[in-house]
């Protein structure tokens, strides 16, 4: 008989299936929360006394040991009950606790999977199935991370789990990018900015891949529009290395040699990412490479 397979979403709502199908593990409270936990730990361990500190601090020690005790029984009581996969499974010591099998073939974990898939996209030499594993993940954590835990521990990991899922869409804008799949590249770039208004770096990618896809003009819309916004909400400039930028795509100079304010003839640098979609610019242009 084949194994049965299980999928668990931590972006968005709590969504647990086997063989697809959504289930009612019949867990709430305390409970409930603390498998959401194990879950992001990824097979890590954690001591007893933490979890009973993190789940159960208002009440005595004995008490909290009888919860915690209490709340390991129920989940593995759920679990057969739902006929999850074998892997899947609470693993308590005398010590510690952690959820077994995160990684296992015949489990899915939407974070765990981005994780594994940012992984590979991002090794020397990754191919094109690598990249199109880790566009379709991305698409598929979707929603706010956790939603609907207020626990501090939740608020902590879905900072956690919203970075990287921004850096997953840096690099997949950068490998579309590469590819000249300019319209992919710009659609996880918004999606950047959509999050993260303010993600300079994000906002100077944009502004090339903008340019390389023909659309000047909203490249300097954008910078027009990133200024103004910076100025109203914090009260401040883009940094010299964002303004040179926009000058150059306005076809004022080079960006590695323009002057800036309080700058004159100084270099301005840019990180790697810009620094390769310039040099894709200038080779469009006829221009040498820049370097930054």
């Amino acid at each position: 008989m084949a194994e049965r397979r299980m999928t668990l979403a931590l972006f968005g709502a709590f969504d647990f299936r086997v063989d697809g199908s959504p289930v009612n593990l019949g867990l709430s409270g305390p409970t409930r929360s603390m498998l959401q936990y194990l879950v992001c730990c990824t097979g890590r361990l954690t001591r007893r006394e933490q979890l009973m500190e993190m789940f159960w601090s208002g009440t005595s020690p004995e008490r909290r040991r009888s919860s915690l005790n209490s709340a390991i029984w129920r989940i593995k009581k759920a679990l057969r009950t739902v006929d999850a996969p074998a892997a899947f499974a609470i693993d308590a010591t005398a010590e510690c606790v952690r959820m077994a099998g995160t990684r296992s073939p015949e489990v899915d974990i939407d974070a765990v999977s981005l994780a594994d898939a940012f992984a590979a996209a991002s090794a020397p030499g990754a191919g094109e199935a690598d990249v199109e594993r880790l566009l379709a993940t991305l698409n598929g954590c979707d929603g706010t991370p956790l939603d609907g835990l207020d626990d501090d521990w939740a608020q902590v990991e879905r900072e956690r789990l919203e970075a990287f899922r921004l850096r997953g869409f840096s690099i997949a804008m950068r490998l579309l990018a590469q590819r000249r799949r300019y319209d992919e590249a710009l659609d996880f770039g918004h999606r950047i900015l959509l999050h993260d208004p303010f993600h300079e770096c994000a906002v100077q990618e944009v502004l090339c891949i903008h340019a390389l896809n023909g659309q000047r003009v909203r490249a300097l819309k954008l910078f027009d529009a990133f200024s103004e916004s910076l100025a109203s909400e914090l009260g401040i400039s883009p940094m010299p290395e964002t303004r040179a930028l926009r000058d150059f795509l306005a076809g004022n100079g080079t960006p590695a040699l323009a002057e800036t304010q309080g700058e004159p003839g100084g270099q301005v640098l840019v990180h790697p990412g810009v620094d390769e979609l310039l040099s894709s610019i200038a080779q469009s242009r006829g221009a040498v490479r820049l370097h930054s």
